[in-house]
C-alpha cells in the first residue's frame, strides 16, 4: 500500500504570508509523525495578491527539497509564458495589456522591483526570473493518483484524461461545475472561489479555491493513505483543520453551477 500522504494546496494568488504557513504546517507535522508526503500546487501561484515573487521562491524552494511534489499550471501562472512563447510578436502588446488590466498582473510585476508605469513584453522579459518561467514552463496540466485527479480548474466532463485539452484543464467552468467530471475519479481543483468560502465537496468533484488573495484564507486538501480526508486553512490567526461544506447534489444552496466566482 501506498504510504505517502498528500496534500493539495489551492490558488495562492500572491499571498506567500498564507503559503508559508501552510507549508511550515505541512512540514512539520509530516516530520514529526514520520510521514512520506507529497504537495500538489494546483496553480495560480501568481497574480492579484501582493506577494508573487516570494510565492514563486517558496514554490520552487519546495520542489528543489521534495522531488514528490507537483506544480500544476493554472490560468494565471501560465499567461507570462503564453505572451512570451506562444503569442506572436505583433500582438503580445495587447495580451501583456490584458494581463496587466484585467488578471492581475501588475501586482506581479510590482512584486518584482518594477517601479514603472508602462508595462512592455520588455518589462516582463526583464523583471520576471527565468528560473521561476522554467519551473511555470515545466508545469504539468493535471496530476493523477490511484484515488483522485488533481487539476487546476476542472476537466470537460466525460472525456478521458489523455484526450483533455489543456486549455479547459485550466480555464473551464461550466458545463464541469454543473456536470462534474465524469471521468471515474474524484477531481481536486481550484480556479473557480467556492461560495461558502470554504471547501465543498460534491459529488466527483472537491472545490478548493477559498479566494486567498482577498478572503485572507488558503485552503490545503490533505488526503492520509488510509483513506480519511482533512481539510487545512491558512488564516492571519495561523494554520487550522476546518470542516468542508458537503454538497450531495449539483443543486446547491450556494449557486455555485449557475453563479459562480471567477479568478
Amino acid at each position: 500500500m501506498n504510504d505517502l500522504h498528500t496534500f493539495a494546496i489551492g490558488d495562492v494568488h500572491g499571498r506567500a504570508d498564507l503559503l508559508a504557513g501552510l507549508l511550515t504546517d505541512i512540514t512539520t507535522r509530516s516530520a514529526a509523525a514520520g510521514w512520506p508526503f507529497r504537495v500538489v500546487f494546483l496553480g495560480d501561484i501568481i497574480d492579484r495578491g501582493p506577494m508573487s515573487l516570494a510565492a514563486l521562491r517558496l514554490v520552487h524552494e519546495h520542489l528543489a527539497e521534495f522531488p514528490e511534489s507537483v506544480l500544476i499550471r493554472g490560468n494565471h501562472d501560465w499567461f507570462p509564458t503564453r505572451i512570451l512563447d506562444e503569442i506572436p510578436e505583433d500582438q503580445q502588446a495587447r495580451f501583456m495589456n490584458h494581463w496587466i488590466v484585467n488578471m492581475g498582473g501588475e501586482a506581479t510585476i510590482r512584486a518584482m522591483g518594477y517601479l514603472g508605469d508602462e508595462f512592455s513584453v520588455e518589462v516582463l522579459r526583464e523583471f520576471f526570473p527565468a528560473e521561476y518561467l522554467d519551473m511555470i514552463r515545466n508545469a504539468k496540466t493535471c496530476f493523477e493518483t490511484e484515488e483522485f485527479i488533481f487539476v487546476h480548474a476542472g476537466v470537460s466532463p466525460g472525456i478521458p484524461l489523455p484526450q483533455q485539452k489543456p486549455y479547459d484543464l485550466m480555464w473551464i467552468t461550466e458545463p464541469f461545475l454543473s456536470l462534474g467530471g465524469a471521468v471515474g475519479k474524484p477531481i481536486i481543483h481550484g480556479h473557480t472561489i467556492t461560495e461558502s468560502r470554504r471547501p465543498e465537496i460534491y459529488l466527483d468533484r472537491i472545490a478548493i479555491d477559498t479566494g486567498a488573495y482577498d478572503s485572507d484564507n488558503l485552503t490545503a486538501f490533505h488526503f492520509d493513505p488510509v483513506g480519511s480526508l482533512e481539510f487545512l486553512s491558512s488564516t492571519f490567526h495561523g494554520v487550522q483543520t476546518v470542516e468542508p461544506i458537503l454538497l450531495e447534489t449539483y443543486e446547491d444552496p450556494y449557486g455555485v453551477a449557475g453563479g459562480h466566482l471567477r479568478q
